[in-house]
């Protein structure tokens, strides 16, 4: 049984219930002894949803009727946990826009008909921006980057501080199943293709996908209606050092470091190779930002005040995900 908080006789309903990090939401209140309805607009991920133990409803989060509707199908809702979001790093701002702001205006709006009495907005940590060394504060400024993940999750985050929910600002989420954090580098470590911007010094704030939960957990039981919490392990990790560990699973070449402008001339290429393909790129110009960071940030609000702490470590956690990758036959 889950530690932490329980929801025993609650009814939580979770966006984007077929992704990696909904999934875990939904096994994680299911553990916790919540009615859980997952929406996900992606009926093929049903079988998936279901094994959690949780409720399929469709729903589009870019139309409040498709919203209202899977919560008035669930029969009342007193928790709302909101993680639909386009998670990428390629793709038209107004798409990112459409589905990261407005999904988010209107899942607040159908929370709010629904008489849900807490919602909680899962954000990123993309919204502390890349650039300032140091540890930064919850408190800090949103910046802008022409990048449309970043832009619309910080612009999403500020609208939910905005409007009392409880907002979450995970790190770097990996585990089993991460499309960004494993999949991927697991694929370009197959194929020899890891690299890393500069001196391979941009740092990786890892947080394991089961504290992630926990912390979610706590912020829906406990945390205060318009404020933002930081969340990840407080060992930060070079990306290059990250990704080595997977060289090390497939027996491939170690990550190579290259001048910035020259590792995005050949992420664009990825680009284009890609788009002949109509299949998302390994590696983006966008995604370069991403893996270069220069700081990290502050949990001091989500221990204190919450009594959050992590409990898997890197090492640990990078074993259950090689774990899972020999289960699923990927290694």
């Amino acid at each position: 049984m889950s530690e932490g908080p329980r929801f025993d006789g609650r009814k939580v309903a979770v966006t984007g219930a077929g992704g990696f990090i909904g999934n875990a939401i939904c096994r994680g209140m299911v553990e916790r002894g919540a009615a859980v309805v997952g929406l996900e607009i992606n009926e093929g991920t049903t079988d998936r949803v279901v094994a959690t133990g949780a409720e399929f409803a469709r729903a589009d989060v870019t139309e409040l009727e498709s919203v209202e509707r899977a919560l008035e199908s669930a029969d009342g809702t007193d928790h709302v946990v909101h993680t639909a979001a386009h998670v990428r790093e390629y793709g038209s701002m107004d798409d990112f826009v459409r589905v990261n702001v407005g999904g988010t205006r209107n899942v607040l709006d159908a929370a709010e008909r629904a008489g849900a009495d807490r919602v909680l907005h899962v954000s990123s940590v993309v919204v502390y921006g890349y650039d300032e060394p140091g540890e930064q504060d919850e408190d800090v400024f949103h910046r802008t980057y022409g990048i449309p993940y970043i832009d619309t999750k910080s612009a999403s985050d500020a609208l939910a501080c905005r409007r009392g929910a409880v907002v979450i600002r995970p790190g770097d989420v990996y585990g089993p199943a991460s499309v960004p954090w494993t999949l991927r580098p697991l694929e370009l470590a197959r194929s020899n293709q890891l690299a890393v911007p500069g001196k391979g010094d941009g740092v990786m704030l890892p947080l394991y996908i089961d504290d992630l939960v926990e912390a979610l957990a706590l912020g829906l039981s406990e945390g205060k209606p318009g404020r933002p919490y930081g969340a990840w392990d407080g060992e930060p990790v070079t990306f290059e050092d990250y990704f080595n560990r997977f060289a090390e699973m497939v027996g491939g070449r170690p990550a190579r470091r290259l001048p910035r402008p020259l590792l995005a001339t050949a992420a664009g290429a990825m680009e284009a190779i890609a788009g002949l393909r109509d299949a998302p790129p390994a590696l983006t110009r966008n995604a370069i930002t991403f893996i270069d960071r220069r700081g990290t940030v502050s949990t001091r609000r989500i221990r204190e005040e919450l009594g959050w702490a992590p409990r898997v470590e890197l090492d640990e956690g990078m074993r259950r995900t090689e774990e899972w990758l020999r289960a699923e036959g990927l290694l």
